[in-house]
């Protein structure tokens, strides 16, 4: 959008080259209404000429911007500059603060306070991105019972989650070491020396004498 001070200058002479930052249709506006100057219409004249000529979209957005000065104008405790910002975010609903520093013609420092002012009053949400910092133009407050309503909703479902993880705990504390494939502790398994003299214990006549056999002729070879 153009503010009032921009379009004051825009007036007096100001060529439309240094609006070419601006989005659609104000650029376009700007360029008009310098074309009906340069024509050599008075002030008055050149702005509503130039309004005249827009097409539909430029009407629609300038009416879009032009409806919210009322209800800014109304909200009490708001500077005249703190009023010119939020109106400008409404009119683009969310911006960075390098966006609004265009559309305004205001330097960064400032115009971070004012922003910051209103977000304090419940007026902007302040929210962060790759590209900077952006605000997002609250039109109508929340309700305290609707904060109250989502507080108790998130309270309930911390409840519930740490229950669950809670019971998930005892679960696992509770279960057998023998795990989930049936792994015998190795405790309980036999060792290496018990199944030798198991076998041992068990082998048949035969093969004790094949043993003694081979192991006397082990002893007494040549």
């Amino acid at each position: 959008m153009i503010s009032r001070e921009m379009l004051y200058a825009l007036l007096q002479g100001l060529p439309e080259k240094y609006f070419a930052h601006l989005d659609a249709p104000w650029h376009f506006i700007a360029r008009l209404i310098d074309i009906e100057l340069k024509q050599g219409r008075d002030p008055i004249t050149a702005l509503k000429a130039a309004f005249a000529r827009t097409n539909d979209y430029s009407r629609q957005k300038i009416k879009e911007t032009l409806l919210n000065v009322m209800p800014v104008m109304q909200i009490p405790g708001l500077s005249y500059r703190q009023r010119e910002a939020l109106i400008a975010l409404r009119s683009v609903k969310s911006a960075s603060l390098a966006q609004l520093c265009r559309i305004l013609a205001q330097d960064r420092r400032n115009l971070y306070r004012r922003l910051n002012a209103l977000v304090s009053k419940g007026l902007a949400v302040r929210f962060y991105q790759p590209g900077g910092v952006f605000y997002f133009a609250i039109t109508s407050p929340m309700e305290k019972s609707l904060k109250l309503a989502v507080n108790q909703f998130l309270e309930e479902l911390i409840k519930e989650f740490s229950a669950e993880t809670g019971s998930n705990e005892g679960v696992s504390n509770s279960s057998p070491s023998t795990g989930s494939g049936g792994d015998v502790p190795s405790s309980a398994q036999p060792g290496r020396n018990s199944r030798v003299r198991s076998f041992r214990t068990h082998a048949s006549p035969a093969d004790a004498t094949t043993q003694s056999t081979q192991s006397t002729q082990t002893t007494f070879s040549p």
